[in-house]
């Protein structure tokens, strides 16, 4: 134990290293003062650790851990991957916080003034609205002047029934979010510097810089303390109170969506009246089935049934006529902007770049064969790109039309076979008989469970239990067996289908209530938007899908706990360079770790929850984003307060479960200066970024360069400037990390409430301006994410 590193804890200074033999002196002295003796907390191989027992006298010991030893190994544990390990990240001074300023606002001089330059010579990026958008009262003009940030007093002056109207509930309520957290940080932290900086800095501890209005200049057991424990409780209830009218406004514009649409009219009436079907059993898996048995729940209210087909070969035959139809167009452009027919050899690749295909890569060699009805044109033979591609794209559209009508016939087949008069009789009956047996049982007192004599043993107990625990098991199973063959396999009538009633009234009870006496099947939700939903994975059972996101959840979780193994990958450079290598791998590894998480981890959350997971609408896909992104940045956030391996934290807590209270309470106060510097990075870099909008305007320079706009298409000018909307799942968990920041340091250090209360506002602003000129929805959840 001679190497173990016990680390003090002193609130200006952070952690600091004693050796052991002043450690265990300081113990002697302890033990000298404490009349009894107790037993060694430590077992026996672990008997040459200094001990102590405990005492009353708490402000001798500085905090309430009952054994130091054992305190020491979890500091060493939390700070380090072993004792040559990577230390923890260090907290950063006042000094170095306003030289961080400093370099920031120069960097948010030269931003502002790049976007003023910038956004008045690309129009088309930085008010790229105007061209998707067809209502003219629906595009907003920012008055503004050559002057830098001229059009701020017109965005802050633009009413919020404009903003609803231009980005629809879902815009409307990020905005509103953003306000309710500018609200919160800014009540709280003038309330925090009129009531709490004078009660820190009067504490006379002797701490500086940051935490000389801190509770590091507090004493232990201070009356003091009554102020911030205080000011924490009636924050607590101003959140609730904000939160509580936010809510109210968006239950009253919720309901004012359902009952009317969307503000601007674009979404299809119908979805209104609808609800999207899950888990149909096999005998209701027709149109008419379907609609039979709903017909039979509410008489004379139904419109229509549908259910969703699985047709994958048409997909695939529908994929090639689009690259068909894209090449005929090709073809078509090169011919009108040259005069010349193209031409090409049968069989070379093309590559795609920013959204657009190439001309073949090859453009040279092949025999030229003429067009003929009659013979196809073999690999490596040239033809006319015009002719070829034309005659593609009639095969195409013939298998297309062939497969429509294949499917049209099992729709009538099914709906031949599949009659929901079973269904309607098996339901009743199952209904029936589960009442009967239910009153059989209340009747009789020696029916036990599944019919079978009580017994008072309690061997027989466990057994019937077991019965009970055997059937329930066989029955998921096989109902699980039945999602992957219907996802797998290919079943053509789908699990999932579409019901339209006449009347709203008819719908909303449809939602509420039951409507099988198995919770399994018949699963219904208010249909979403045409739009919000992802066809090709509308036919995936509801059920196979629920599955991988399990699985997809445990493999994020897995990964947010392994995090750490990247800071630890890192530790063999100390050998290379001595200290310099080192202070470099400490200081600014976790920020390098967070910019990599900004830029990779939303692009591969939306592949696992579109590919893998299979969800079937935008909102959900974007959902899904927003949880898993925000626990990453909060695992981030760990990796960058301690630098240590979760998975030791973890074994520390699971040993000694009171040492998560040591854990934060020791960690999280000596790193606010570090905090406060990444809110001034995020307000003064961050979000000028955000406006600049670099990968949108890099494309665009990309494309002028490389390619010559006469021979591109009207598609793929379309997929240029195609319609950018906002991404709530990578944009809440932005927010959400700075208002958690805030939270954690309200009572510690309230310095940081007012930064991040002009992070709000700056925030507010900038993507308030993005809703009205850039961002143009394209589908309307009804600002659904909000209960996320």
């Amino acid at each position: 134990m001679n190497d173990v590193v016990y680390q003090t804890f002193d609130g200006a200074a952070g952690f600091a290293t004693s050796s052991p033999e002043r450690l265990l002196q300081s113990q002697e002295a302890f033990l000298s003062r404490n009349q009894q003796q107790e037993q060694p907390y430590y077992p026996a191989d672990l008997q040459s650790v200094p001990q102590f027992s405990p005492g009353t006298d708490q402000q001798d010991r500085g905090h309430y851990y009952e054994d130091q030893a054992l305190y020491n190994d979890i500091l060493s544990k939390m700070h380090g991957f072993g004792n040559k390990g990577v230390e923890g990240a260090t907290d950063v001074g006042v000094s170095d916080a306003m030289a961080s300023f400093g370099f920031n606002s120069f960097l948010f001089i030269f931003l502002i003034i790049s976007y003023e330059i910038v956004s008045r010579m690309v129009p088309s990026v930085y008010q790229s609205r105007k061209l998707h958008v067809s209502d003219d009262s629906k595009v907003i003009d920012i008055p503004h002047s050559i002057l830098p940030l001229s059009w701020v007093p017109g965005v802050l002056s633009t009413s919020w029934a404009t903003v609803r109207k231009c980005g629809g509930l879902d815009s409307y309520f990020f905005l509103r979010f953003i306000r309710m957290c500018f609200r919160i940080t800014f009540v709280s932290g003038l309330w925090g510097m009129l009531t709490l900086f004078p009660v820190f800095g009067t504490g006379n501890q002797g701490a500086t810089g940051w935490y000389f209005f801190s509770m590091a200049n507090i004493g232990n057991a201070s009356w003091r303390l009554w102020f911030p424990t205080c000011f924490m409780i009636l924050l607590t209830i101003y959140v609730l109170f904000v939160m509580n009218e936010e809510y109210r406004h968006y239950l009253d514009l919720r309901m004012q969506y359902l009952a009317e649409g969307d503000i601007g009219g674009e979404m299809n009436t119908q979805a209104q009246h609808s609800l999207i079907v899950e888990e149909i059993p096999r005998e209701l898996r027709s149109d008419i089935a379907l609609y039979e048995y709903f017909d039979k729940l509410f008489p004379g209210q139904v419109h229509s049934a549908r259910v969703v087909l699985n047709l994958p070969e048409l997909e695939k035959v529908c994929v090639k006529r689009k690259r068909a139809v894209r090449r005929v167009e090709k073809s078509i452009a090169y011919h009108e902007a040259t005069g010349t027919r193209a031409t090409h050899v049968v069989g070379t690749k093309r590559c795609t770049f920013l959204g657009i295909e190439t001309y073949p890569i090859r453009t040279f060699g092949g025999k030229f064969v003429e067009h003929d009805d009659n013979h196809s044109p073999r690999k490596g033979e040239r033809v006319d790109s015009i002719n070829y591609y034309r005659e593609m794209l009639d095969r195409h559209n013939e298998t297309v039309v062939e497969m429509q009508v294949e499917g049209r016939l099992v729709v009538d087949e099914g709906n031949q076979s599949a009659k929901a008069n079973e269904w309607v009789a098996k339901v009743i009956s199952s209904t029936a008989g589960a009442a009967a047996s239910s009153l059989s049982r209340n009747n009789n007192e020696d029916s036990g469970i599944l019919g079978m004599r009580k017994t008072t043993s309690f061997l027989g107990f466990l057994g019937q239990i077991f019965i009970d625990f055997l059937f329930g098991g066989f029955a998921l199973v096989n109902r699980n067996i039945d999602a992957v063959v219907d996802t797998i396999a290919g079943s053509k009538m789908s699990s999932t289908g579409f019901v339209t009633f006449k009347s709203l009234v008819s719908v909303t009870m449809a939602v509420k209530l039951p409507l099988s006496n198995d919770p399994d099947v018949i699963k219904t939700a208010l249909a979403p938007d045409p739009r919000d939903i992802i066809w090709e994975n509308a036919h995936v059972n509801e059920s196979y899908s629920r599955g991988r996101a399990i699985t997809a959840n445990l493999c994020t979780g897995l990964g947010a706990l392994l995090w750490s193994t990247i800071v630890a990958g890192f530790a063999w450079l100390q050998n290379l360079g001595g200290g310099q290598i080192t202070t470099f791998v400490n200081g600014y590894l976790p920020v390098v770790a967070l910019l990599t998480i900004i830029g990779i981890l939303p692009a591969l959350f939306k592949k696992i929850a579109y590919k893998f997971e299979s969800r079937k609408t935008q909102s959900d896909v974007q959902n899904s984003i927003l949880g898993r992104y925000f626990y990453y940045q909060v695992a981030n956030v760990y990796i960058t307060v301690t630098s240590g391996s979760i998975w030791m934290v973890i074994s520390t807590i699971v040993d000694h479960p009171s040492a998560i209270f040591e854990i934060l309470g020791r960690s999280l106060p000596t790193m606010v200066g570090f905090f406060v510097s990444l809110l001034m990075t995020k307000t003064l870099a961050g979000l000028p970024l955000v406006m600049l909008r670099i990968p949108a305007l890099i494309q665009k320079f990309l494309v002028r360069i490389l390619f010559r706009q006469k021979f591109l298409t009207q598609r793929e000018l379309e997929a240029v400037y195609k319609k950018e909307s906002l991404q709530s799942g990578e944009e809440y968990p932005n927010q959400l990390l700075v208002i958690v920041i805030c939270f954690t340091y309200a009572c510690i250090s309230p310095i940081i409430l007012p930064i991040g209360a002009l992070y709000f506002l700056a925030a507010l602003v900038v993507y308030k301006k993005q809703v009205l000129l850039v961002y143009a929805p394209e589908y309307e959840s009804g600002g659904s994410m909000v209960s996320s």
